[in-house]
């Protein structure tokens, strides 16, 4: 593992150049789409193993519980970490104050709600004793990766994505590692909870490590305004993909069963492909770099052209491709 970052290095208070963040745009493209390559092996190899380990129906709960957590999480946060990484000027320490005081008020409102309304998911979706523990897993894993929202934000506006890789490749191998090892062993669903629980503590400690922060609860009344006028139209904007998501397999879990949600979520992994793929890793990187070029209108627009062309010339043959097959 890499050696832990210096305070000065992550350092909000510092910005780096157009230059700086024109190559480490491209380097961080292609390390995003490595990492996915990475993580989609370790997962594919999983899949073939989980297929002969657990049942369809299991694959179902897990699918319906993670979308009612996902769904959760959309709420936990009002746009703030994506209002600091598009910030054009230096973010500041009452930023990264306000912005994890207020998302962990949020997370533990949230908590509280979903533990208060388990039992009803569990009566409407047919959960099993397993499948209700799963589902309060899911919800510490939720509160356990929020805690990792400012060190992500801090490496992102540095386009340090190199590093959020390396995170994300040892939390998700020792995830599928431990998966397919308990499913192996005969645990069902539950080496679903084992395994979401380490993750979520492997994935933060090892983030921790890579981007050191010391959390500070404060709030800041001017932070907190300028931040909102950002944060809240692109959540609200968000707010249409996780009702197109995350929402539609809530209300298809519950019409059409565990068994057949657990085959619909298998097709929808191979659906979603080149999305994921490509897609995702692109934006992934453009975001934050954008975010750095807003002074520089010539580059910013030149620089949103080719992405989109980029993302287009890849997607367009890998789905005509998909289909193909």
């Amino acid at each position: 593992m890499q050696d832990a970052i210096p305070d000065s290095h992550l350092d909000p208070t510092t910005e780096i150049s157009l230059e700086t963040v024109k190559q480490k745009s491209v380097k961080g493209v292609t390390t995003l789409i490595a990492r996915y390559f990475v993580l989609y092996g370790i997962s594919f190899v999983a899949i073939i193993f989980l297929g002969s380990f657990l049942t369809p129906g299991e694959f179902g709960t897990f699918g319906v519980v993670s979308a009612a957590v996902s769904f959760l999480v959309y709420f936990s946060d009002i746009g703030l970490a994506a209002s600091l990484v598009q910030k054009k000027e230096k973010v500041t320490d009452d930023d990264l104050r306000t912005t994890f005081t207020i998302q962990q008020g949020l997370v533990l409102v949230l908590l509280v709600l979903l533990f208060v309304f388990s039992k009803f998911i569990s009566r409407e979706y047919g959960l099993t004793q397993d499948g209700l523990i799963l589902l309060y897993a899911l919800g510490v894993s939720f509160l356990l990766s929020s805690l990792k929202t400012i060190p992500s934000v801090l490496l992102e506006r540095k386009l340090e994505f190199g590093r959020i890789a390396l995170s994300h490749i040892l939390e998700n191998l020792v995830y599928y590692s431990l998966l397919v090892f308990l499913a192996w062993q005969g645990f069902g669903l539950k080496s679903y909870t084992v395994a979401v629980i380490v993750r979520s503590v492997v994935g933060l400690v090892s983030l921790y490590y890579l981007s050191p922060w010391t959390p500070k609860i404060g709030l800041s009344r001017n932070s907190l305004k300028n931040l909102l006028h950002f944060g809240l139209p692109y959540q609200i904007n968000t707010l249409i993909a996780v009702l197109k998501d995350d929402g539609l397999a809530l209300v298809l879990g519950r019409i059409i069963g565990l068994d057949s949600f657990g085959i619909l979520i298998w097709a929808q992994k191979w659906a979603n492909f080149p999305l994921r793929i490509f897609m995702d890793q692109v934006t992934k990187v453009t975001f934050p770099a954008f975010a750095r070029m807003q002074n520089e209108k010539e580059h910013l627009q030149k620089s949103v052209t080719r992405s989109v062309f980029f993302i287009c010339f890849l997607v367009f043959p890998s789905v005509i491709g998909l289909l193909v097959l």
